[in-house]
């Protein structure tokens, strides 16, 4: 029989099924056939394919457990996002009532201002109306003080050259400008009551000798300093003479003449 060749090995039917029927039967010639017929990276595919499917299952499992923490983290800030809104609900709610209370309270103070003006005009109605009660009942004490001032201050040795009696607020104030024993001149001050108890009239004449107006007064008119408070009452009550010295403030009664001599500077 004459040799063939390869390719007519191949074409022959016969020797087509004969290799056939011996890669079934013997697995180790299978094998090497295929080693020929498969190149490297052809045999070393199924294990780079089970690689690569071990390694997509570690990152499908990485990314699974990312999108999982993700779920987590939404869930947790969804609920953070709902206490948020819910605390924003209650401050707006509590704005709303603050602005409700505040348009109330301001309401209230519009009234009270008004009533507070109200209140102060009647004072002040009620305080001309006093001043000229006072002005109008008190100018018989203030013409006493007036007559007997003088001779008071005579039996002391003092001098009065001049006096007046000027009116601030309502009220009569008696001036006086008295020569001391000595030939110093100083201006008396004489609040007029018709009764003295308490502080207040004490109080009085040291606010009027205070007050810049009624200096400015006394020094138009000539004058002259120091300026001495006194107080001149028909009637003394009991404590009128411990306040006098408290406060400083001579104290002269309709009846005794000097109760509590004026405080006077040193020459």
């Amino acid at each position: 029989m004459t040799p063939q060749t390869i390719e007519e090995l191949l074409q022959d039917p016969v020797f087509r099924l004969k290799f056939l029927e011996l890669l079934d039967r013997d697995p180790a010639f299978r094998e090497e056939v295929r080693r020929k017929l498969l190149t490297d990276e052809l045999l070393a595919l199924p294990e780079r394919v089970e690689r690569l499917r071990l390694e997509i299952h570690k990152e499908f499992e990485r990314v699974w457990k990312a999108i999982q923490e993700n779920n987590r983290q939404i869930a947790a800030l969804t609920e953070r996002m709902e206490r948020v809104e819910a605390q924003i609900a209650t401050l707006a709610q509590q704005v709303q009532e603050n602005s409700r209370q505040i348009a109330a309270l301001t309401e209230r103070m519009e009234r009270v201002e008004a009533q507070i003006a109200a209140l102060t005009e009647e004072v002040r109605d009620l305080r001309r109306t006093v001043g000229r009660m006072e002005e109008r009942w008190g100018l018989a004490h203030e013409n006493m003080a007036e007559d007997l001032m003088p001779r008071f201050l005579a039996s002391a040795g003092r001098q009065v050259r001049r006096s007046a009696m000027v009116q601030f607020d309502g009220e009569a104030d008696l001036v006086l400008e008295v020569e001391e024993a000595d030939g110093r001149r100083v201006t008396w001050v004489v609040e007029v009551k018709g009764w003295v108890w308490g502080p207040r009239p004490f109080e009085q004449v040291l606010e009027r000798i205070r007050d810049a107006v009624f200096r400015s007064w006394l020094q138009r008119e000539g004058f002259p300093e120091p300026v001495i408070p006194v107080v001149f009452g028909l009637a003394i009550y009991a404590g009128a003479e411990a306040m006098a010295q408290k406060l400083g403030v001579g104290l002269y009664e309709a009846r005794r003449g000097e109760v509590v001599a004026p405080p006077l500077p040193e020459p």
